[in-house]
């Protein structure tokens, strides 16, 4: 059997929804609209469930990364995939995993996977700048003015909001 390493729940702190046991709570892509501070732009989606968690870890997988676009692609839109839709699942979340390790914990983060224990997120996302000398999940458990004035802080997105030529 095919494996790879994947993200999985890692614990229930902070923000979780998922009540799936972890050995069974594998991400799925992330479903970020235009309103980020809602939670998609800063929560992981469970691809069992489809409900939302903080805190994910890497771990190996034992099953191909075709298998795992298939079951996502079902489990999120309650269809067989359309032609090519598995290759270019694959394509994107090994794009959004590189680089992770074994046995570490992750957060998202518009757009990006970024490891809990980083001394603070420097991207441009998604939807805004962000410049941070902390890891907002990981600070709001200690801090939790930080999920009202940051994570789900619509003032906040939209004042780092990136406005793109392209649309």
């Amino acid at each position: 059997m095919a494996r790879h390493l994947y993200l999985r729940k890692a614990n229930d702190d902070f923000v979780s929804h998922c009540k799936c046991d972890k050995a069974d709570a594998w991400i799925t892509s992330p479903g970020q609209m235009d309103c980020p501070w809602c939670g998609c732009g800063w929560l992981f989606i469970c691809g069992r469930c489809s409900k939302a968690f903080t805190f994910a870890e890497a771990a190996a997988i034992d099953e191909s990364w075709e298998d795992t676009g298939t079951r996502n692609v079902r489990s999120l839109y309650e269809r067989d995939p359309e032609a090519g839709e598995i290759d270019e699942w694959v394509q994107f979340m090994k794009i959004l995993l590189k680089g992770i390790r074994p046995g570490e914990t992750y957060v998202y983060f518009d757009g990006y996977v970024v490891p809990a224990t980083a001394a603070g997120v420097k991207i441009e996302g998604w939807h805004s700048r962000h410049e941070l000398d902390f890891v907002p999940q990981v600070a709001a458990m200690t801090d939790p003015a930080i999920s009202d004035r940051l994570l789900s802080a619509r003032d906040y997105w939209q004042t780092n909001r990136i406005v793109r030529q392209d649309g």
